[in-house]
């Protein structure tokens, strides 16, 4: 390895960051002095000055901005593989897993998780983060910054990351129960004349639900747009419309409130799984987490109606 002493890539980050020597060295704790004697140092090193004067300010060369790009992630990658401890005991551990998954994931693994977590490990906590474009866009970008995704195999074609398979889900065609513009079984015709609720259209491109039901010659009629799936067969109530829905969210309402409709050909099953970060192979906590979350969505498969209950 280059021969650098470590402590200096902290500096380096800290001098990109602040683009000033003293406000660097407060960061980090060194003195004025001896920021500029690391940044001296740094310069030598890339034979780079990494940072210039132009009309009385700092500015990254390019060189310093190409590093300025990368060192975040290498930073965070080093401090959790420096990090790494030989086990994990959830029963004093205090710790914060960071998961990103849609709000009907949330609704329909969420309570049967927490209920576990809050059993076995009293002191680890759960922050949930709803989906966003960089999923599809930049997935290991998103997956350096949590520890675990969950989303669709069949939303995208990630490279190869580790990832576990947690349940399958079927896409239901639903409306209001007292909705008598359409009949129970949905003709092409009856589907491309209806108006339809539909989650997330455009954020993440091409849903698996919007690319079935182009293949049936369907190009649906956008009437609502909202970016949950949750409140979606809610929001069909008392109206017209009709929404593509996990059937996971809508069987507590379907008969009382709803009526499924039969597509002109069935769609193909939605599979949840969740990916992260090669990064976090080495840490046993995570692979504790995994596990955890694994088991749960499995015991999901084996009993859908089934209330959550603690492992």
């Amino acid at each position: 390895m280059p021969s650098l002493d470590l402590n200096l890539i902290v500096v380096l980050h800290a001098l990109l960051e602040e683009r000033n020597v003293t406000r660097a060295g407060e960061r980090v704790g060194l003195s004025q002095p001896g920021t500029s004697t690391a940044l001296a140092r740094l310069r030598r090193h890339f034979n780079d000055p990494l940072l210039e004067r132009v009309n009385g300010q700092y500015v990254l060369t390019p060189l310093a901005q190409a590093l300025h790009n990368q060192l975040g992630h290498t930073l965070d990658d080093l401090q959790r593989l420096l990090a790494a401890q030989p086990r994990f005991d959830p029963s004093t551990a205090e710790r914060r897993f960071v998961i990103q998954c849609s709000d009907a994931v949330l609704e329909v693994l969420g309570p049967r998780l927490l209920a576990s977590v809050a059993q076995t490990a009293p002191r680890v906590s759960l922050d949930f983060r709803a989906m966003n474009e960089a999923v599809v866009s930049d997935l290991l970008g998103t997956l350096r910054e949590i520890d675990v995704l969950v989303a669709p195999r069949e939303l995208f074609s990630p490279p190869e990351v580790p990832n576990a398979e947690l349940y399958q889900d079927r896409w239901v065609c639903v409306t209001w129960r007292g909705n008598d513009s359409v009949s129970d079984r949905l003709t092409r015709e009856e589907a491309a004349r209806a108006r339809w609720v539909m989650p997330f259209k455009h954020q993440f491109g091409a849903s698996p639900s919007d690319a079935a039901m182009s293949a049936l010659g369907i190009d649906r009629r956008c009437a609502v747009r909202v970016e949950n799936f949750a409140a979606v067969g809610r929001l069909v109530v008392g109206t017209d419309l009709l929404v593509l829905s996990h059937e996971r969210l809508v069987e507590r309402h379907r008969g009382h409130e709803l009526r499924e409709l039969t597509l002109p050909s069935p769609l193909p099953s939605l599979t949840e799984v969740a990916w992260w970060h090669p990064v976090r192979q080495l840490d046993p906590g995570h692979s504790w987490f995994v596990d955890l979350l694994t088991e749960q969505a499995h015991a999901l498969q084996r009993t859908p109606t089934e209330p959550p209950t603690a492992a």
